[in-house]
């Protein structure tokens, strides 16, 4: 029902531990395929991962959106957006799936925005902050047509949580 498009940081651990968590969704049948979207040429660890967990790899071109180079790879029309090192929690699956079920897939429609777990009063405002920002982002579940140019799609809060994994 849904593809997870993947930007990683050049971390290999941080995108790991990102594909490791979407396995139950996988398993339940939420997660239908995976994108991992590199700047430039992957690093040969990068790619290694990518190949074991069955995800397709997309090099960027210099200066190409991200979601939208992925959107066009991704085999789903409802994508779940992540930065390597985004971690849902136990039972992000079933909101998800909800809100794909249910949300208008026709801009302007509605994004979901999963909630964070953030360290720290600053971070937690300035989360707070970008949580009204109606531009997709990382931890974001939209349908393709979100992604065009000027779409504004209202930002309804979905019953999921994401971490961030730290690093070593």
């Amino acid at each position: 029902m849904i593809s997870a498009l993947i930007l990683p940081d050049g971390d290999p651990q941080a995108l790991a531990a990102t594909i490791a968590a979407l396995v139950p969704g996988v398993a339940e049948g939420t997660i239908a395929d995976a994108v991992v979207l590199v700047h430039g040429t992957p690093q040969p660890a990068i790619d290694a991962i990518a190949d074991a967990a069955g995800a397709t790899l997309v090099a960027l071109a210099p200066g190409e959106a991200p979601w939208r180079a992925g959107a066009r790879a991704a085999r789903r029309d409802w994508l779940l957006l992540l930065a390597a090192g985004d971690v849902p929690l136990e039972g992000f699956s079933r909101p998800l799936e909800r809100f794909a079920g249910t949300a208008p897939a026709v801009a302007p429609g509605a994004l979901g925005r999963m909630r964070r777990e953030e360290a720290g009063l600053l971070a937690g405002l300035l989360a707070r902050l970008a949580a009204g920002a109606r531009r997709p982002r990382a931890g974001d579940l939209v349908h393709v047509s979100h992604l065009a140019e000027g779409a504004r799609p209202r930002v309804v809060r979905l019953a999921a949580t994401l971490v961030r994994e730290e690093r070593a």
